[in-house]
């Protein structure tokens, strides 16, 4: 169930006096426990549809399996903020 912006505040308040280095570590886990719950419900037929979509626009593309389960996973959220969290994971994988 959605919070309120109201609910999300008062939530939120006791992280407002974190270091830096908790805050960083906590969103770290809050991406990957968003991600998983977004792979847990979203329905493993629309990765298909995805990746064959995908193959027929670009043919002999090796797509990464977790890249394209991120796909439209914020259907709300305008194209280039979908963008963001596959740049943070492709960022995460490559950095060394």
């Amino acid at each position: 169930m959605a919070k309120t912006p109201k609910q999300l505040d008062e939530f939120l308040n006791p992280m407002r006096h974190q270091d830096l280095s908790t805050l960083r570590a906590l969103d770290q886990k809050l991406r990957l426990l968003l991600q998983q719950k977004l792979k847990d419900e979203r329905p493993a037929n629309g990765d298909i549809a995805v990746r064959e979509e995908i193959s027929a626009q670009c043919p002999g593309v090796r797509i990464d399996p977790d890249l394209i389960a991120l796909v439209g996973i914020h259907p709300e959220n305008l194209v280039a903020e979908d963008k963001t969290p596959i740049y943070d994971i492709v960022s995460e994988r490559f950095s060394w």
